[in-house]
């Protein structure tokens, strides 16, 4: 189906607009010769992507939507006809804050439309996304693209050792910063650990091996593992059931 464009610059009204029931006769579906447009069946959805089309390029768009908003307040789905103010009749009782459809599981708030939240929700009913959750939509992935490179920028910073393996792939010179932070890693990878503490079974151990009288502690920790030992075949502590 063709789609009538007409000029238009703004979705607001002008100020010289009678802000009465006159804004009505401003609206393209007013000026349209055949009003069955905006009346598609709701299997026809191609049809019904015109009239939201058609919708958008609206000067009043914003009162229409309003006013569509306010008439059906409460009413069900089946009760509200045709695309106003670029929302289908779904789309309105979905909005609607008066009805079940605006509210989640156990009567929690939806989000409302003109966020990025409401356009996923669009898109998981179906739906066409309304003209403000589509622009929340693209605000949301440019600040998402935009925390990305902040993350990428800040990844390849010199001074880490990421920063140093990627000197050696592109055959850059490795500076200070970048060989410091490889040497510091390298050497917590064949760091040996470090002898067991007094007050276990393994410093107990440490004091024989150096022929070393074992301290009170460790002698306590041994007698405590021999005695783990005898009772459930284990010295390996058993998290309580």
């Amino acid at each position: 189906m063709l789609i009538r464009h007409y000029a238009t610059t703004s979705h607001a009204a002008p100020d010289t607009l009678d802000r009465t029931e006159n804004w009505r006769f401003d609206g393209v579906c007013a000026r349209a010769v055949d009003d069955d447009l905006w009346f598609p069946e709701p299997s026809d959805k191609a049809t019904t992507r015109d009239a939201i089309t058609a919708c958008l390029l609206c000067p009043v768009l914003m009162l229409c939507r309003q006013a569509a908003l306010t008439e059906e307040q409460g009413l069900g789905k089946v009760s509200r006809h045709g695309i106003r103010g670029g929302l289908t009749p779904a789309q309105r009782h979905a909005a609607d804050t008066s009805t079940r459809a605006a509210q989640g599981k156990s009567g929690r708030q939806l989000a409302p439309c003109g966020t990025d939240a409401a356009y996923d929700r669009h898109r998981r009913n179906g739906e066409q996304p309304c003209d403000p959750c589509r622009r929340a939509h693209n605000e949301r992935n440019v600040q998402v693209r935009a925390e990305a490179r902040h993350r990428r920028a800040t990844a390849n910073e010199c001074g880490t050792t990421k920063a140093y393996y990627r000197h050696l792939l592109v055959g850059e010179d490795i500076d200070p910063a970048c060989q410091a932070a490889s040497d510091a890693y390298e050497q917590q990878l064949t760091l040996p650990p470090g002898p067991p503490e007094c007050g276990t079974r393994g410093g107990y151990q440490r004091h024989r091996r150096l022929g070393e009288t074992a301290c009170d502690a460790c002698r306590a920790a041994n007698s405590a593992a021999d005695r783990d030992f005898r009772n459930t075949g284990t010295t390996t502590e058993r998290s309580a059931a």
